[in-house]
This record gives structure tokens, sequence and C-alpha cells, in this order.
């Protein structure tokens, strides 16, 4: 499920944001956070960049809680980097990967 769209337009060009939210057979929820166009090589020397996140089944409850909390109380938007520091404050177990 798509949770978020938009697009950027840096110096270096257009980024294209994409964030997908989806469960798998094992309760676990994962974030892919897709990333397109030429303002992506200047970070990563290609036009493409994909990053995982998985929250692991036995703390998707506290995670979502703790989404809950940001989501009434701050302003700004979420991104997958700030649910990742928002893990790791609450000691909330996930996984990370990419692809290049």
């Amino acid at each position: 499920m798509q949770v978020f769209k938009c697009e950027y337009e840096l110096p270096q060009g257009k980024i294209n944001h994409n964030v997908h939210v989806d469960w798998d057979e094992k309760g676990n929820l994962h974030f892919t956070e897709h990333d397109l166009g030429d303002g992506v090589k200047e970070f990563w020397g290609t036009d493409e960049y994909e990053y995982f996140m998985m929250i692991h089944q036995k703390h998707v409850a506290k995670f979502i809680l703790c989404c809950f909390w940001k989501g009434f109380t701050f302003e700004e938007r979420f991104t997958v980097a700030e649910l990742r520091n928002l893990c790791d404050e609450y000691n909330i177990e996930y996984s990370t990967d990419n692809w290049l």
C-alpha cells in the first residue's frame, strides 16, 4: 500500500519519492522507500535507490502506538529514517536493507 508520494526539486534534479507499507505472513511490518530521479545520483551515484525496513512482529503494536503519539504531537511528516530513529529511541526491533 502506498502511504506517501511526493516529488522534490533539487539543484541536482528531481527526486520522485515513494513509501509503501505491507505485512508479511508472520505479522512483520515492511516499509519500502523508493527514490527515482537525477537528484538521487548526487547521494548514491545512480538515479534509483530503494531502502527497506521491517518492524518485527513482536514490536508492531509498540511501534504503532509510538507512531500515533508522534503523529498527534509533532507537525513534521515522517520519513523512513525518522521511523528508524523512533524505533531506536523506544527499543523497537527492526531490520533494514537497501538496493542500488
